[in-house]
């Protein structure tokens, strides 16, 4: 067999990785100039959208031997609605950095890999496709994936983020839900480090969100953050994303093609994170290769937690002010605190049954 993995994100380095394991030596098409090239960026791994693995990085390296050091475990999430705060807290997930940082999850995977990445590679699927038995789609680019079949765009998002200088608590993370600054959006601060941290204003490019001045609404974000959290922050540099599709591809598999990471729909709608999802697409597609799995089943898991995600996003956009008030102050609530946080139990998925009982096609 000749293995290509197209990107060298996530999901085809986690690929790449687990090959290697089962004796295959994939060629890896990258390109860009390096693995993360692109901004550096805190995100996070909740756990609490991963249950049955309650710890994601521990499932990683003792069921794959792929071993990630994240920037540090998360002990309290705050929440903020308009008028409202509240938080949980346990053992609730990790942050970690993407990206150019040295520490960046993708260059952890790469320095674990005996292969090479092969950069500033501008290949086409044709080209590939013509050389390789075995495809591995994994750009991250849903584009891509829209050339060879059908993708379900859920939503496109727009970002605007900054890295901001302060004080911070790295086990500490921030969320809002306000929809004068973020309509049925979000914003969200995460830790860098001690002194840093990464500020990201997302919501949805509805059509009634189209007008919207971008600049002002940041604007407003930064302001609010500045006070909820009592500080003057610093803006270090800034970053703008438009059109970034939120979906799922219509089947994980085509003859000897393997969609994976943002080429399947890894991106969980709710919150907008999925580099657990991404990485396990890219180790089933390489089980499947070596013949010790069946991709199209390993996948239906991720599959319903996608559908779970997006149905608790339809809930949550469909949410005024007054009502998002509600929902942060009963968070307050001990007994629903502890169900939310509940490793026994998976809230969120039980929640999103309710909203929605039937599975969807995509």
């Amino acid at each position: 067999m000749r293995i290509a993995i197209m990107g060298a994100g996530l999901s085809g380095l986690a690929c790449a990785i687990t090959l290697e394991k089962y004796g295959y030596q994939p060629d890896i098409f990258e390109r860009r100039g390096m693995v993360g090239d692109r901004f550096s960026i805190a995100e996070a791994m909740f756990s609490l959208f991963h249950t049955p693995y309650d710890d994601a990085v521990k499932y990683l390296s003792e069921t794959y031997d792929i071993h990630l050091k994240p920037s540090s475990n998360l002990q309290k999430v705050y929440f903020y609605s308009e008028n409202e705060s509240s938080f949980i807290d346990g053992h609730l997930g990790f942050t970690n950095m993407r990206g150019k940082h040295p520490q960046s999850y993708e260059k952890q995977l790469a320095s674990q890999l005996k292969g090479e990445v092969r950069y500033n590679q501008e290949v086409s699927y044709e080209e590939i496709s013509k050389e390789y038995t075995h495809v591995v789609l994994a750009t991250g680019d849903a584009l891509d994936t829209k050339k060879l079949q059908p993708y379900d765009v859920a939503f496109k998002a727009s970002f605007h983020g900054a890295v901001i200088r302060g004080d911070f608590n790295q086990t500490e993370a921030h969320a809002f839900f306000n929809n004068n600054l973020a309509p049925k959006g979000m914003a969200y601060l995460l830790p860098n480090d001690d002194y840093e941290a990464s500020l990201v204003l997302v919501y949805p490019q509805y059509p009634e969100n189209e007008s919207l001045d971008k600049e002002q609404l940041w604007k407003q974000c930064f302001e609010e953050v500045c006070t909820k959290l009592d500080q003057d922050f610093e803006v270090v540099h800034e970053y703008s994303i438009k059109d970034y599709r939120v979906g799922k591809t219509e089947t994980g598999r085509i003859g000897n093609t393997f969609f994976v990471g943002n080429c399947w729909g890894a991106i969980t709608p709710v919150f907008g994170f999925g580099q657990f999802e991404s990485m396990l697409t890219g180790i089933y597609a390489a089980q499947d290769i070596a013949g010790v799995g069946d991709y199209e089943e390993l996948v239906k898991p991720l599959s319903q937690s996608y559908h779970d995600s997006l149905s608790l996003r339809r809930a949550l956009e469909k949410l005024d002010n007054k009502q998002l008030d509600l929902v942060t102050k009963s968070i307050n609530n001990q007994l629903l605190e502890s169900l939310i946080t509940s490793k026994k139990l998976n809230f969120f998925k039980i929640i999103s049954r309710i909203i929605h009982p039937f599975s969807r096609n995509t």
